[in-house]
């Protein structure tokens, strides 16, 4: 890898895209950003954009062609309601799959999100590693085709580039944080229940969700390992690993941050309304993330705590009753 990767940003306009973008100009990077959508103003400077799609032609011949050092694929469908189905199919599997062979024949490292989904039901309330995505006895696999999508282009990454490509695939749980309301109801529950306590006083919540719990990492995180990951000077092991804190929050330990947030900014209790889960079958009660592989891939990245996730909490509702429609 060169001192100063040429890196391109796949899905660049989005959540996690527009983070890494920012990250990686402001880390010194040379970055050509690409999505179907509009640049966001505020990051015109920080990329070189291109308003197409990651499959195009033009763009998958100039992978091939060794004019990146790194690509840092965050495109895809990301709504976990999608329907199965050739779009489906083409955007978060087969799509991927033609940009790691562009990837393979440029020399050019690929990094790419997965997503912890691939899991589905955790049987047991504790951190699940990559490996177990397949074991019946730790988790169900997928509940929803999204998830399937996932777990498939891991499989098939796997089974393809075993050797002969520099690549790593980054199973995120749940990222939050600010700029991540425009996911509409795709963004995390936390940060669903810090808008709604910081705008309305009034969180709604599935009656059966309480004491669920969920593996929050902030985005800037996120971003920050993969920068390290776009930078790094040796292979990284052509694997998919785990990307969250490696620790549970409870949705009733997520209630009683907003009610105390809310209570200190109006004096007034926090309402909290519960309602019947349409889709209990299809709900990730647990999510939690065993940490070991890529601590081990990257012993200086730094961790998440709960009191981390607390305090990054506490400002996106500082952030939420600023600007309500932020």
């Amino acid at each position: 890898m060169t001192a100063t990767p040429h890196v391109l940003v796949t899905g660049a306009a989005g959540f996690i895209g527009r983070h890494t973008v920012a990250a990686l100009h402001h880390a010194g990077h040379r970055v050509t950003a690409v999505d179907v959508r509009p640049n966001p103003g505020h990051l015109a400077d920080a990329a070189r954009w291109l308003r197409a799609d990651f499959t195009t032609a033009a763009l998958l011949a100039q992978i091939s062609s060794g004019h990146y050092t790194a690509v840092v694929h965050q495109a895809g469908i990301s709504d976990t309601r999608a329907p199965a189905g050739p779009e489906l199919d083409e955007v978060n599997t087969s799509g991927p799959l033609r940009l790691a062979d562009a990837c393979r024949a440029g020399g050019t490292r690929l990094i790419y999100a997965s997503s912890h989904a691939v899991y589905g039901t955790l049987h047991h309330r504790e951190p699940i590693a990559e490996g177990a995505d397949s074991d019946p006895r730790r988790c169900s696999g997928p509940l929803n085709p999204y998830a399937r999508s996932k777990l498939v282009l891991d499989q098939q990454m796997r089974a393809r580039h075993a050797t002969g490509l520099d690549w790593i695939g980054l199973r995120y749980t749940n990222v939050f944080g600010p700029d991540e309301t425009d996911k509409g109801p795709m963004a995390s529950i936390l940060t669903q229940l810090l808008r709604q306590a910081a705008g309305t006083g009034t969180i709604r919540l599935f009656d059966d969700s309480l004491t669920a719990a969920r593996d929050y990492i902030p985005v800037e995180e996120v971003s920050a390992t993969l920068v390290q990951l776009a930078a790094t000077v040796p292979r990284l092991p052509g694997a998919v690993h785990n990307l969250g804190a490696g620790r549970a929050v409870s949705f009733a330990e997520v209630t009683q941050w907003c009610s105390r947030l809310h209570r200190e900014a109006t004096g007034r209790p926090l309402r909290i309304e519960l309602a019947p889960n349409p889709v209990a079958a299809a709900y990730q009660y647990f999510t939690c993330a065993d940490m070991t592989a890529l601590g081990t891939l990257l012993p200086h990245r730094s961790t998440t705590s709960t009191d981390s996730v607390k305090a990054r909490a506490a400002e996106l509702f500082r952030t939420f009753r600023d600007r309500p429609t932020g």
